[in-house]
C-alpha cells in the first residue's frame, strides 16, 4: 500500500505541480504539444481493497503530422475481468499512433497507423470508442484511412482489438462511404467483416445503408443493416436463409416554435457484432432509452441487447413561457418473436414480452434567483423484475453571482414482481457551489424494507464529496463515506459498481 500511495503522490506532483510551475513561470509547452493525465484511487475499508488507475496522454502536432501515446498504470485495476482485461497489475503503453494529414478539408485525406477509434453513423454497425466512466475501450491496432473529395467521403480500416486476456487475435476490416446529396441529404453505405483467429471458423460480415434527411422542421435518420455468417446459415438454417441477423434504427425529430418532438425506433435481431471469443463488442447501436442525471432513476436500468430487442421511444419538450418549460418521454423495449433469427438460432419458442418500460415527465421553472424542478419517473424492468415509481424535487437558489446552493430529494417506491415484495429508497443531495472552482456535496440514501410484517429494516449510506478546479485546466475530487451498489449506464452499456465504503480520489489535468 505504501508503494501505491507514493506512486499516487508522485503522479499528482508531476501533473498538478508541473501545471502550477508552468503557470507560475508563465512557461508554455512547445507548440503542438498537449498533455493530459487522469487518476483514480480508491480504498474500500470493509473489503480492505485498493484500486489504482491512471491514464497519461501526450499528443504532438507538427505540420501535417500528428502522433500520440497513452501510458496506463493499474496497481491493481478494477477486479471485474470485463474491465481489467488481464491487466490487474499493469504499467505500459496501451495506445500509440502516428497520423498524416494531406490536402485540404474538402479535398484531402489522412492516414493513421497504430491504435485508433472509429464510429460509422450512430454505431449500428461499428462503434470503436473509449468511455472511462463505464470502462469501455475497444480500440483497434492497425491502419485507418479517411479521405474526402467534395461531397464524397471514405473511411476504411483494418485492425485488431484486445480480448479479455489482453491479446489481439481477430482481424476486423471495415469501410464506410458517405455522400452528401444537396445540402440536406446524406447517404451512407457501410461494410464490416471480422476474421476469426480460428482458421476453420467462418467470417461474420455486416452490411448497412443509412440516410439522413433534413427538410422544413423535420430531421430524419434511418439505417438498415444485415448480418451474414456461413456457419450459422448452414448449421442452423440449412442454407434456407440468406442472412442470419438484422438491425434497424430510425430517428425523427420535429421542431415547431416552442415545441419539439423526437421519436426513435429500434429492431436488433441477432445483431451483436463481436470477436470470435465474444469478449470484444464492435457495435453499440442506439439504446433508445434515457440516461438520467438523478441517482434513483438509474437504480434499475436496462442494458442494451443487440441480439434480442425491439422498441421505441417518444420525447417532447415544450416551453410554456419565458420561465416555465415541460418535458417528458415514454419508451418500451420488448423481446423478439419466435420467428426472429435469434429465437430460431436458440431454438426458443418464447413469445414477445416487455423487457423494459419507462416514462418520465418534468416541470421546470426558472426564477430570477432560483431554479425549481418537479419530476416523476416510472419504469418496469424485467431483469430485476421490478416496477419503480420515483418522484423528485430539485431546488437551486443563487445567493449571488458566485455562490449557489442546491437540494435534491428523491423517493422511489419499488415492487418486486416475482415476490410481491415492496420497499422504498430515499436519496437527498445537498450542494454548495462556489463558481467556478469549488463544489461541496453531501449525499445520503436510506433503503427501507419490511421482510416481516411490522418489522422494518433500514440501511443507510452517505458520503461527502469535495471538488475543486485548480488553475484553468485541472480538477480534483475527494469522496469519503459509503455508497450503495448500482449500475453506471451510458447509452445502454452498463458497468456494475459494488457497494463501497472508504475513500475515493480523482484527479484530472490538461496542459496545452
Amino acid at each position: 500500500m505504501i508503494y501505491k500511495i507514493k506512486l499516487l503522490v508522485l503522479i499528482l506532483l508531476l501533473s498538478g505541480g508541473g501545471n502550477a510551475l508552468l503557470h507560475a513561470q508563465n512557461i508554455k509547452l512547445p507548440d503542438g504539444l498537449s498533455l493530459s493525465n487522469q487518476t483514480k484511487y480508491s480504498y474500500d475499508v470493509d473489503l480492505d481493497r485498493e484500486i489504482f488507475e491512471n491514464w497519461f496522454n501526450a499528443d504532438y502536432r507538427y505540420g501535417i503530422f500528428r502522433s500520440g501515446i497513452r501510458f496506463d498504470v493499474f496497481q491493481p485495476n478494477d477486479p471485474n475481468p470485463a474491465i481489467s482485461r488481464g491487466k490487474e497489475h499493469f504499467s505500459g503503453v496501451d495506445f500509440l499512433y502516428f497520423k498524416v494529414n494531406m490536402g485540404k478539408k474538402k479535398k484531402g485525406f489522412n492516414f493513421t497507423i497504430g491504435n485508433f477509434y472509429s464510429t460509422f453513423g450512430r454505431g449500428l454497425l461499428i462503434k470503436i470508442y473509449e468511455d472511462r466512466h463505464i470502462r469501455v475501450d475497444n480500440n483497434l491496432l492497425g491502419a485507418k484511412f479517411y479521405g474526402r473529395y467534395g461531397k464524397l467521403s471514405l473511411t476504411a480500416f483494418t485492425g485488431m482489438a484486445e480480448n479479455s486476456l489482453a491479446v489481439r487475435k481477430d482481424i476486423l476490416h471495415a469501410a464506410d462511404l458517405e455522400y452528401r446529396m444537396f445540402r440536406k441529404i446524406r447517404l451512407g453505405l457501410s461494410i464490416a467483416s471480422n476474421t476469426p483467429y480460428v482458421a476453420s471458423a467462418a467470417r461474420t460480415s455486416l452490411l448497412s445503408f443509412r440516410s439522413q434527411i433534413r427538410f422544413w422542421n423535420f430531421d430524419f435518420y434511418g439505417e438498415y443493416a444485415v448480418k451474414q455468417n456461413s456457419d450459422i446459415r448452414k448449421d442452423v438454417f440449412n442454407n434456407s436463409e440468406k442472412f442470419v441477423g438484422k438491425g434497424v434504427y430510425g430517428n425523427l425529430n420535429f421542431y415547431y416554435g416552442k415545441f419539439s418532438l423526437s421519436a426513435e425506433l429500434k429492431y436488433y435481431d441477432n445483431f451483436k457484432f463481436t470477436s470470435y471469443d465474444q469478449t470484444v463488442v464492435y457495435n453499440t447501436p442506439p439504446s433508445v432509452t434515457q440516461d438520467y442525471s438523478y441517482i434513483l432513476l438509474n437504480r434499475h436500468p436496462h442494458a442494451l441487447n443487440q441480439n434480442n430487442e425491439q422498441g421505441y421511444q417518444f420525447a417532447f419538450n415544450y416551453i410554456l413561457s419565458r420561465k416555465i418549460s415541460l418535458k417528458g418521454n415514454y419508451g418500451m423495449t420488448k423481446s423478439l418473436g419466435a420467428n426472429s433469427y435469434f429465437k430460431r438460432i436458440k431454438h426458443s419458442l418464447l413469445p414477445t414480452s416487455v423487457m423494459f418500460n419507462e416514462a418520465y415527465i418534468q416541470l421546470r421553472r426558472d426564477g430570477d434567483n432560483y431554479l425549481g424542478i418537479l419530476a416523476l419517473g416510472y419504469s418496469k424492468e424485467m431483469e430485476t423484475s421490478t416496477t419503480n415509481l420515483t418522484p423528485i424535487v430539485e431546488l437551486k437558489y443563487y445567493l449571488d453571482k458566485i455562490n449557489t446552493i442546491r437540494a435534491i430529494v428523491e423517493h422511489q417506491q419499488v415492487k418486486v414482481l416475482s415476490t410481491n415484495e415492496k420497499y422504498y429508497d430515499d436519496a437527498v443531495t445537498l450542494e454548495w457551489l462556489r463558481s467556478p472552482n469549488l463544489t461541496l456535496s453531501l449525499v445520503g440514501e436510506v433503503q427501507t424494507k419490511e421482510p416481516e410484517k411490522s418489522h422494518l429494516v433500514r440501511k443507510f449510506w452517505g458520503f461527502f464529496r469535495v471538488g475543486y478546479n485548480l488553475w484553468d485546466n485541472s480538477e480534483v475530487s475527494l469522496l469519503v463515506g459509503t455508497r450503495q451498489a448500482g449500475n453506471i449506464c451510458i447509452g445502454g452499456v452498463c458497468r456494475y459498481e459494488p457497494e463501497f465504503s472508504g475513500v475515493e480520489l480523482k484527479f484530472m489535468t490538461r496542459i496545452f
